[in-house]
């Protein structure tokens, strides 16, 4: 009995990976890391419940219903990218930036966890990415332990590939679990 759940575990551990493996692979054009974190979202929460065909066909079709939104969620999110580097910039060259650096990172913090969350959203079945946006926005004040815990995996994932750049490759499925496990009462 012991050592079946020790295999069902590993099972799930690989399902993660392989999430992760295929979130880097649809991620490849920057601006499709979006509906690849949804399709990630979707296989490993499919995982967990033991439901749907195998990771690797139904994630591309999960990556393939929601990329042409998506992309337009994944420009803004990377146009918000860009006015945040140009802010930390600016920032470092006025009077208090010793104040104000810390101030932005806690807003870009935030503004990853809400956009974590509104791929979870989608994934979820969500189908207007403006709605989930603002879903998640609502949801990360409401729930700030959930937000917390999420804001703890992203914040991991990013050290682990600072530490390790080759742990790009695998860490959004773990990031995909926390999504999926964080997720909040729907309103």
């Amino acid at each position: 009995m012991r050592e079946a759940t020790w295999r069902a575990g590993l099972g799930e551990f690989s399902d993660c990976l392989l999430a992760g493996l295929l979130v880097a692979l649809a991620s490849v054009p920057v601006v499709t890391a979006a509906p690849a974190l949804v399709a990630g979202c979707r296989a490993v929460d499919r995982s967990r419940r033991g439901v749907g065909g195998p990771l690797w066909t139904t994630f591309w079709a999960d990556f393939r219903a929601v990329v042409r939104g998506g992309v337009v969620f994944g420009l803004g999110c990377l146009a918000a990218v860009v006015v945040f580097a140009v802010d930390l910039e600016v920032a470092g060259s006025l009077p208090g930036a010793g104040l104000l650096r810390p101030v932005l990172g806690v807003l870009a913090g935030a503004a990853v966890v809400v956009a974590v969350r509104t791929c979870e959203s989608v994934s979820s079945g969500e189908p207007s990415w403006r709605r989930a946006t603002f879903a998640a926005a609502r949801g990360t004040a409401a729930s700030p332990g959930n937000v917390a815990l999420l804001a703890g995996a992203v914040l991991l994932s990013a050290v682990l590939v600072w530490m390790l750049p080759i742990l790009a490759f695998v860490v959004t499925g773990p990031l995909c679990l926390a999504a999926v496990a964080t997720r909040g009462p729907r309103s």
